[in-house]
């Protein structure tokens, strides 16, 4: 080969291996630019389908002329990271941060996200070491940025907000249920950020809460008011005075806010039992609003205590009993636990039902008998025949989805999840004739299967309109045993004439202690 050709021959050499060098570097561009453009993003969650993604858009989360936005900063990635095994398996992995309702990363991981940004401000630089963080919650726990205009933030809906929790105040200021709609928004007088008891606030703007309905000039002007109370408004000039100096606790029912579910430590209580429809446990973990505190291990009950009766009323069809009033007591009996269930039914209801745990099982203790509960069931919004019972679903290594089935774990590993008491023991007292006919017992983890009944028991009638069954079982039962740290958990369910699958009306989940502390009731 003469000189010439090979120079040639080296030319074209280093052209191939430039361009195939370009090329490298343009496929590793696009990979890399894969997990860090919203374009990506876009593939799943489009704009002009998702009206969640479109109302982002629309927000202050993506204004261009905004420095500190996140679509001047990463978009996207900018709160959600990059997020690379989910954009490689969208729908078995969760982004780098999720916020729910389908995957949620640690309160942590969440509030650090908003805070890279919003710590910054006069607002929120007290986040840390105010009452609601101290109490585990998260900014989205109150906060909608996935939308044009966050509830939290708007005059008219703010309290729709706040009285999820703070369940006295749905009656508003002086329990006055007429003047509601004039009401001023909680953060008047409350600041969510850092302290939210209401005298640093109003110190700040001066009792601007109090005065958006009193006017301290007609009161002075008012014969009814008496001059010592008027001395006393002259006083409320001063910057360092506010109404709740003298006025305190008037504003709300109860100034503690969390009345009911302080109480605590209880040996009986009124019952309410709702009929669910076709709520289940995966409905309650992935699309309901509280989706989030409930992976996070808060209870149902922490939000909707009180609520019982409005929601069977909302999920209940025509021709079924939406809610069932009663009684719960529980009490030591030497060396039992004793459960009695008192409720109005039917001499005709065909059984009642108790699902506990000793608190081996964390999705029981959150969720209660909707762990147990799922949709593929009979009855249940995914119902394809597959005649499954009740299942945890920690009895499975592949949960059911579209297109994939259930993979439950082998024998070996059940067994030692059993052996370990990560089951839920379920109780049922069949019913007849006013009496109690037939007491079965049944642990559930990958199903529901029937045990020996051992020392469990059930008795009781029905009399003057109103059952009333009490369960009782040894304190040292070798299913579920009962010591000084069990925290006890418990459901109830009736099931009416007729009544099969999830036709019944369920309780709430409720605990129990040795010590009555943060829990319903006492054991004693």
């Amino acid at each position: 080969m003469s000189k010439d050709n090979s120079m040639l021959s080296l030319q074209l050499f280093r052209r191939i291996f430039f361009i195939l060098a370009g090329i490298t570097l343009s496929i590793s561009a696009v990979n890399s630019a894969e997990y860090a453009d919203k374009e990506t993003c876009y593939e799943c969650h489009d704009p002009q389908i998702s009206s969640h993604i479109k109302a982002l858009k629309a927000s202050k989360h993506w204004d261009v002329n905004l420095k500190s936005s996140p679509v001047n900063n990463k978009e996207c990635q900018s709160c959600h990271g990059m997020s690379k095994a989910h954009t490689q398996a969208p729908t078995k992995r969760q982004p780098e941060v999720s916020f729910g309702p389908r995957w949620t990363s640690s309160i942590i991981v969440q509030n650090d996200t908003c805070l890279s940004c919003h710590e910054k401000t006069a607002t929120h630089k007290q986040w840390r070491s105010g009452i609601h963080s101290k109490k585990e919650v998260t900014c989205v726990t109150c906060h909608d940025v996935h939308v044009i205009e966050d509830p939290v933030r708007i005059k008219e809906t703010q309290k729709d907000v706040c009285t999820v929790c703070h369940k006295i105040q749905k009656h508003g200021i002086h329990n006055n249920k007429d003047k509601i709609s004039i009401n001023p928004p909680c953060a008047t007088c409350h600041n969510p950020h850092s302290n939210p008891l209401p005298t640093v606030m109003m110190l700040e703007n001066r009792s601007k809460g109090c005065r958006s309905c009193h006017d301290f000039q007609e009161m002075e002007k008012n014969i009814t008011v008496s001059e010592k109370a008027k001395s006393y408004h002259r006083v409320m000039q001063k910057d360092d005075r506010t109404c709740v100096d003298c006025h305190k606790g008037v504003a709300h029912v109860d100034k503690s806010n969390f009345g009911k579910l302080l109480t605590g430590g209880l040996t009986s209580m009124p019952l309410g039992l709702f009929y669910p429809a076709q709520s289940d446990g995966d409905w309650l973990l992935e699309e309901h609003k509280g989706a989030q505190a409930l992976r996070q291990g808060r209870n149902c009950r922490q939000c909707h205590l009180g609520d019982e009766q409005s929601m069977g009323e909302s999920l209940s069809p025509k021709d079924v009993q939406p809610f069932i009033t009663g009684k719960i007591s529980v009490k030591q009996q030497d060396e039992n636990l004793a459960i009695t269930v008192v409720w109005n039914g039917s001499n005709e209801d065909e059984s009642v039902a108790i699902m506990f745990d000793n608190g081996q099982v964390d999705a029981f203790s959150s969720q209660g008998c909707w762990a147990a509960c799922h949709s593929n069931m009979p009855s249940m919004t995914k119902d394809r025949d597959y005649g499954l019972k009740k299942y945890l679903l920690s009895s499975q290594q592949q949960n059911r989805s579209i297109g994939v089935p259930a993979i439950t774990h082998n024998q070996e590993y059940l067994d030692k999840l059993r052996a370990n008491g990560k089951f839920v023991d379920l109780w049922l007292a069949k019913l007849s004739a006013g009496k109690v006919r037939e007491v079965n017992r049944y642990s559930i983890l990958e199903t529901r299967n029937q045990t020996e009944v051992g020392n469990l028991k059930a008795s009781g009638e029905y009399e003057n309109g109103m059952w009333s069954i009490t369960f009782t079982r040894p304190l040292a039962d070798n299913l579920k045993p009962i010591n000084n740290n069990s925290i006890l958990t418990f459901g109830i369910a009736i099931h009416g004439k007729g009544q099969t699958n999830a036709q019944h009306s369920v309780s709430l989940p409720m605990t129990i202690s040795i010590n009555g502390e943060d829990t319903d009731f006492i054991l004693k």
